[in-house]
């Protein structure tokens, strides 16, 4: 099969989807792809996409979108009755899919809540041939109770740490930074699909990591109510359900997914990446503004270009670039969260995709995660930096968290039109061994380390062996090696006005200053990035002080991730005054208005 599919950007009732549609012959089947809740939605985007453009190869047109409230769509996840909406969201999904392509059979294929999302829409709008649900939630008691030993294991952590961990609001539930409210969670624990009594589907595909005698159960209801219903195991599921820096797509469960909509497997080095065609007029209006996706670098990127209804005199553009895996919508969907927040104080802003992650092109397959950073992303971002720039916004503030500040960072070196920079919770300042010690999730913080000695409870578990001691220890002396290290260094280039190795990163800094680039740089108390700080900078980055253009600054209540809203708020109040007081240069008469920051005659940067 050499014809490739396109993949084009749309829009409908305030969602936001790609359409992945064959270049050749076009089967009467097409399929609408429904995504899982919050978290998991993260970790499986890009292997969505490549089952998207594996069906489309195939002849299937594919849709896939974000619901209300979810990724790059309309709405807040506080919004009421989102349960309600997401079900009306799918039956919109495939009456758009059935106007635009001209199929006349239909197919739902969901992962997790998404499964039983579609087996929902499949029932009440009836009519839909095949329904596979993968991994899927049919309890909906037992997925409000798995959410919430998510969310306990996480704020548990936080508390044994110290840390300022906020109290969610009562009566949500929710894990990794989404949450479901009070509305969505009674629907929600109304549902059992073992209790339906009506046929979602002439054809039911049920997969999941393992046997159950719950499965087994609702595959026996659906053949009773006459369907052709099959139960299938394949143990990757795990594997794909995982931070998006290590998913993997289930190859072989895709595979059978494919022969039993009656298309044949993937084959090697498949799925070949889609077109992306940019025409359509895909579109998201909120209150303050709008939103549309964008291609750029020659089709290679794509982003979501967020302009506001009244454009604020002189102020820079944001670009807003990808942590880790996740792609451009950011962990907590804080990106999308930030960015219509900028659209009410007039600034616009380009969340971007960089190569290989989110809906962006790949160089290479076989490129690693760490491989995009270290060689391609400073590369990539710069190209987001001209696509503002081109879209009349000369001047850009990059903000990134984790990988992304690393990114952001490099990106305002090597780029004139770089203005500013908010860096948040930066692992490191080079990249190289301290990449993959970060991600090892064996050793944290030296403040961690100082609390956790007057806990016995870690005593006891460092002496039982549950804790990694020699990880620990090895990264303590390294720590403490690395601090000498550079100490050593910086008295030798006093001495001998010479440059040292050891002072790269300072050398950093005054780059910055000497571009008068503004330059924040964001942590929480207790965050891994603070040693990297102090090896170089002092504790808290207290040397950093002597200069005019950069400085850091210890935010409470922030984890790492953002996860907690109260760490979401805290780092966007942050960015609010860096943009106000470092940036915009506004007058100290420049106040606040009840969504943010409203900049009362601000001169130009």
């Amino acid at each position: 099969m050499t014809n490739l599919p396109t993949m084009r950007p749309v829009s409908f009732d305030g969602c936001l989807g790609w359409l992945h549609r064959p270049s050749g012959a076009q089967s009467a089947m097409g399929v609408v792809l429904c995504n899982p809740f919050g978290y998991e939605a993260l970790c499986i985007h890009r292997g969505w996409r490549e089952f998207a453009e594996a069906l489309a190869v195939r002849g299937m047109p594919a849709l896939r979108f974000d619901y209300p409230g979810t990724g790059d769509s309309s709405g807040s996840e506080e919004d009421p009755q989102r349960l309600r909406a997401w079900l009306d969201s799918i039956k919109a999904a495939a009456a758009w899919l059935r106007a635009e392509t001209g199929v006349t059979r239909l197919s739902f294929c969901g992962l997790r809540l998404g499964a039983t999302l579609a087996a929902l829409a499949a029932e009440e709008l009836g009519g839909v041939e095949n329904l596979v649900l993968l991994a899927p939630v049919s309890s909906g008691k037992s997925y409000i109770r798995e959410l919430e030993m998510q969310h306990q294991s996480w704020l548990s952590a936080q508390i044994g740490l110290e840390s300022s961990a906020d109290a969610e609001a009562g009566r949500t539930v929710g894990a990794h930074g989404f949450r479901l409210y009070p509305d969505a969670l009674e629907s929600l624990a109304h549902v059992d699909l073992e209790q339906r009594t009506q046929r979602p589907a002439r054809r039911v595909l049920v997969q999941d990591l393992a046997e159950s005698a719950r499965l087994k159960r609702l595959v026996a209801r659906y053949q009773a109510q006459g369907a052709q219903a099959d139960l299938q195991v394949f143990s990757e599921y795990g594997k794909f359900l995982l931070d998006p820096r290590y998913s993997m797509p289930p190859r072989h469960g895709f595979d059978s997914v494919l022969e039993w909509l009656g298309a044949s497997a993937l084959s090697a080095g498949e799925p070949a990446a889609a077109i992306v065609d940019p025409g359509g007029a895909a579109r998201i209006d909120f209150a303050d503004g709008c939103e549309t996706p964008v291609v750029f670098g020659g089709g290679r990127y794509v982003g979501i270009f967020c302009q506001p209804r009244r454009a604020l005199d002189g102020a820079p553009a944001v670009l807003f670039v990808n942590t880790g895996g996740v792609h451009r919508v950011g962990d907590s969907r804080i990106a999308v969260l930030m960015a219509r927040r900028l659209a009410a104080l007039g600034i616009a802003s380009l969340r971007m995709d960089l190569g290989g992650l989110g809906d962006s092109v790949r160089r290479d397959d076989s490129l690693t995660l760490d491989v995009v950073y270290a060689r391609h992303a400073v590369t990539d971002a710069k190209a987001g930096v001209d696509c503002l720039a081109a879209a009349g916004h000369p001047k850009t503030v990059m903000f990134g968290v984790c990988t992304g500040a690393y990114v952001s960072m490099h990106t305002a070196l090597a780029h004139a039109g770089v203005i500013g920079c908010a860096l948040v919770n930066l692992p490191f300042f080079e990249w190289g061994g301290a990449r993959a010690r970060l991600s090892t999730r064996h050793v944290a913080s030296s403040g961690v380390y100082r609390l956790s000695m007057r806990n016995p409870r870690k005593w006891l578990r460092l002496l039982t062996g549950r804790a990694h001691g020699r990880a620990i220890v090895t990264e303590l002396a390294r720590r403490l090696c690395a601090r000498i290290s550079v100490r050593v260094s910086t008295a030798i280039e006093h001495l001998l006005g010479r440059p040292m190795a050891g002072g790269a990163i300072r050398r950093l800094a005054l780059e910055l200053e000497r571009k008068g680039v503004q330059t924040a740089l964001m942590y929480g108390p207790l965050d891994e990035g603070l040693d990297e700080l102090a090896i170089h900078f002092g504790p808290n980055g207290s040397q950093l002080a002597k200069l005019k253009n950069v400085n850091a600054k210890v935010v409470g209540k922030v984890d790492h991730a953002l996860f907690s809203h109260a760490a979401r708020d805290a780092v966007m109040a942050q960015f609010d005054l860096f943009l106000r007081e470092r940036v915009l240069g506004a007058r100290p008469d420049a106040v606040a208005s009840k969504s943010g920051l409203r900049v009362a005659q601000a001169r130009r940067s």
